[in-house]
C-alpha cells in the first residue's frame, strides 16, 4: 500500500468508526467525537511533536513541561508553571498584571510572607534592602553607604534593626526625638535631650535642659533656669532678676536693650586701656578718655573734644536743671523743633542771663558778637562797656547804626536829636508829637498827606487866604467833598450831606440829585428815584397847594393834569380789611379807603365808616 497513490472524493462526507475519525458534509472533522463543531474538533490527549502555528489559542488548562516561546501575545485562564519551569518573552520583559496575593519567592531572594498570629500576613526581606544601591550594608539602606569608615563611603542614608539612622544629608521633621549628633540646619521643634555638644545657629525651644554639657549658639532667645556656668560670647535681651557673677568683664561694647529692677554694682568700670576709652566710678563720676573724672560727667581729649545728642527726626535736647525731666525748673538746649532751629529755653520764671569775663580779674575784655558763618562778616557786636552796634564790630556809641533803621514803633530821645543833612519823611506821622514845634513848616511844592489835623479852639485854617475869619476860611476857592457834615458829629449811612439843627438859610436854590433847575426859579428841586420819610410829617401851610406835572396847581391838590403821565396815572387810597378799618382809632371825619373784604369804597361820617354807593 505504501506505493499506492490514489486520490478519494467523498461528497456527503467520511467516518471511521464511530468517532474515531468524523469528516461532515460542512467540512468539519472531529477526533474522538461524530459531531465536531469546530473545523477541527480533538477530544481528548492531543500529542503535537513539531512545530504548531496558530493565530489564537483557546484552553482552559495548559501544561507546558519544556520551554514555550511565544512572539505575539497569550490569553489564559489560568497558567500552571512547574517548579522548575521558565516563562520567557521576546523582550526578555515579563509584565504582570492582576492579583499577586498567591506570588511567592520574587525574586527568588529573602522576601518571605509570615503571619505572627495578629490575622494578617506581613511580608519580609531575610537580608538587606539597598534602593539606589547593589551593595546595602544596612537593613534598609537609600543610595551609597553612609558610613564614612567603611569601604566604598559615598553618601547615603542607612536603617539598622534597632532604629539607627545614619545619613549624611539633610533631615527635616516635624517631631525629632533621641540623640542628635553632627550639624544641624533650619529649624528644630519640640524637645532635645543630649548629653553631647549641640551648635546651633539659630535655635528657638521651649524648654531646655543641660547637664554638663556645653550649649553653643549666635543667638539664644528664650529663658534659663538655674544657674549658667562656662563661657558665653554675648549675652542678651536678658529678663527677669538673674544674678550674674563674674570675675572679669572684657568686652569692646556692653548692649543693653531692656530696663531691669535689679541692681547691677561695681567698684570701678573701665573700658579701654587703663580705663581712658570710659570710666564708671563708684562715687557717681563718669570719665570718658580719662580714668580719673573730676566731675560728674568729663570727656577729656588730647584735642578737639565733641559731645553730640543726636535725633534722626523731631528734636535732640539738653536739659539741665532742678526737676527730672524737662519740666518747670529746667533749661533746655534744644535743636529741630523748628525745622532748622536752635532754641535756647528757660522753663521757668527766672532771668536768661549772659555773661562776659565772669572769672578772675585780667585785661582785654572781649565783646559779645553775632557772626554770619557763611562769610564770618560781623552783623551784631555787644561790648562789655555796654555799646551796641549794628554793622559796625566797635560801636562809638551806646547805639551805634550802620546802615537804614526803621523804627515802627513809638522812640523816645531824652535829648537833643541832631541830624545830618536832610530829614526826609515818605510819611510823618505827628499823631502824637507833644511839646512846642517852633518855627513853621512851609512848602510851596509837593503833596502833604495828614491823617487827622486837630486845630484849637479859637484858631482859624486859611485855605488860599492868609487872614482866615472864620474856623474854615476858604472863600477864593472851591471844595469838593465826599460827604459834608453841618451841625453833627457823626454820619449815619452814606448820606452826602447831613445837617443837625432846625436852620438852614440857603441863598439861591438846592438842587439834590441834579446840575441845573427847570424851573430856574426853584428854591429846592429834587431828582431821585424815591425820597423816604422815617415817622416823620409833612407840613403844607394853609396858603399852600401841591400839584401833579403842573406849575399852577388849581387846589389844595392838584392831580387833574395826569393825561400826560405814561406810568400808573391813578390815585390809590388806603387797601385795609374791614378788621383794620374797624380797629382804627381816633379816625377823623373824612376820611376815605377800600375795603378789601367787601370790595367798596368806604368814608368815615364821624359816627361811623359808610359804603359809597
Amino acid at each position: 500500500m505504501a506505493n499506492f497513490r490514489k486520490s478519494f472524493n467523498f461528497r456527503n462526507g467520511v467516518q471511521v468508526d464511530d468517532d474515531n475519525l468524523v469528516v461532515n458534509s460542512n467540512g468539519l472533522v472531529g477526533i474522538g467525537t461524530s459531531v465536531p463543531s469546530e473545523i477541527l474538533d480533538v477530544r481528548g490527549t492531543t500529542k503535537v511533536v513539531g512545530l504548531v502555528t496558530a493565530t489564537e489559542i483557546f484552553t482552559s488548562n495548559a501544561i507546558i513541561s519544556g520551554v514555550s516561546t511565544f512572539s505575539g501575545g497569550i490569553k489564559v485562564g489560568i497558567v500552571s508553571v512547574g517548579q522548575n519551569g521558565i516563562v520567557t518573552a521576546t523582550s526578555g520583559v515579563v509584565t504582570y498584571f492582576g492579583d499577586g496575593g498567591k506570588l511567592s519567592n520574587l525574586p527568588t531572594s529573602q522576601w518571605v510572607d509570615a503571619d505572627v498570629g495578629l490575622g494578617f500576613t506581613s511580608i519580609y526581606a531575610q537580608g538587606n534592602v539597598g534602593v539606589a544601591t547593589v551593595d546595602p550594608r544596612f537593613t534598609f539602606q537609600v543610595g551609597g553607604n553612609a558610613n564614612s569608615s567603611l569601604t566604598g563611603f559615598s553618601g547615603g542614608v542607612g536603617i539598622n534593626s534597632r532604629g539607627s539612622i545614619l545619613a549624611t544629608g539633610i533631615i527635616t521633621a516635624t517631631t525629632f526625638s533621641g540623640s542628635l549628633t553632627g550639624t544641624v540646619t533650619g529649624n528644630i521643634v519640640g524637645d532635645i535631650n543630649s548629653t553631647g555638644v549641640g551648635t546651633f545657629s539659630n535655635l528657638k525651644v521651649g524648654t531646655v535642659t543641660i547637664g554638663s554639657g556645653v550649649v553653643t549658639a549666635t543667638t539664644f532667645k528664650g529663658s534659663v533656669l538655674g544657674d549658667v556656668t562656662g563661657i558665653a560670647s554675648t549675652a542678651t535681651s536678658l529678663s527677669g532678676t538673674p544674678n550674674i557673677t563674674v570675675a572679669t568683664i572684657t568686652a569692646t561694647a556692653v548692649n543693653t536693650n531692656n530696663s531691669t529692677t535689679g541692681v547691677s554694682t561695681a567698684t570701678t568700670f573701665h573700658v579701654g586701656t587703663g580705663g581712658t576709652g570710659f570710666t564708671a566710678l563708684s562715687g557717681g563720676r563718669i570719665g570718658v578718655g580719662t580714668a580719673l573724672p573730676t566731675s560728674e560727667f568729663q570727656i577729656r581729649k588730647s584735642s578737639d573734644s565733641l559731645l553730640e545728642v543726636i535725633s534722626d527726626t523731631g528734636s535732640a535736647r539738653i536739659s539741665i536743671g532742678q526737676s527730672v525731666g524737662v519740666g518747670k525748673s529746667t533749661g533746655v538746649l534744644r535743636f529741630g523743633d523748628a525745622d532748622k532751629t536752635l532754641d535756647l529755653i528757660n522753663n521757668d520764671t527766672g532771668n536768661l542771663n549772659y555773661y562776659l569775663h565772669a572769672g578772675t580779674a585780667g585785661v582785654g575784655t572781649g565783646r559779645f558778637e553775632w557772626v554770619y558763618g557763611q562769610t564770618n562778616a560781623q552783623l551784631m557786636s555787644l561790648t562789655h562797656t555796654g555799646s551796641l552796634g549794628l554793622g559796625k564790630t566797635n560801636p562809638d556809641n551806646t547805639i551805634h547804626i550802620v546802615g537804614t533803621s526803621t523804627v515802627t514803633g513809638n522812640a523816645f530821645f531824652g535829648n537833643n536829636v541832631t541830624i545830618k543833612g536832610a530829614l526826609n519823611a515818605g510819611t510823618l506821622n505827628l499823631t502824637s508829637l507833644t511839646g512846642t514845634l517852633l518855627g513853621n513848616v512851609f512848602t510851596t511844592s509837593g503833596v502833604s498827606t495828614f491823617s487827622k489835623v486837630v486845630v484849637s479852639a479859637g484858631s482859624s485854617l486859611g485855605i488860599g487866604t492868609p487872614t482866615p475869619i472864620a474856623g474854615i476860611d476858604a472863600r477864593d476857592e472851591r471844595g469838593l467833598f465826599g460827604s459834608l457834615g453841618v451841625g453833627t458829629e457823626k454820619f449815619y449811612g452814606t448820606e452826602a450831606l447831613a445837617i443837625s439843627g432846625n436852620t438852614l438859610i440857603p441863598y439861591g436854590g438846592v438842587g439834590i440829585g441834579t446840575t441845573y433847575f427847570d424851573p430856574s426859579g426853584a428854591v429846592l428841586q429834587v431828582y431821585a428815584s424815591l425820597i423816604d420819610f422815617y415817622d416823620g410829617h409833612l407840613n403844607i401851610k394853609s396858603t399852600s397847594t401841591v400839584g401833579f406835572n403842573t406849575l399852577s396847581p388849581r387846589a389844595i391838590f392838584d392831580f387833574g393834569n395826569v393825561g400826560s403821565a405814561t406810568t400808573r396815572p391813578v390815585m390809590v387810597v388806603p387797601n385795609i380789611s374791614s378788621s383794620t378799618v374797624n380797629g382804627i382809632g381816633q379816625t377823623p371825619t373824612g376820611a376815605i379807603v377800600f375795603n378789601t373784604n367787601t370790595l367798596k369804597f368806604q368814608g368815615y361820617t364821624g359816627i361811623a365808616w359808610t359804603d359809597f354807593h
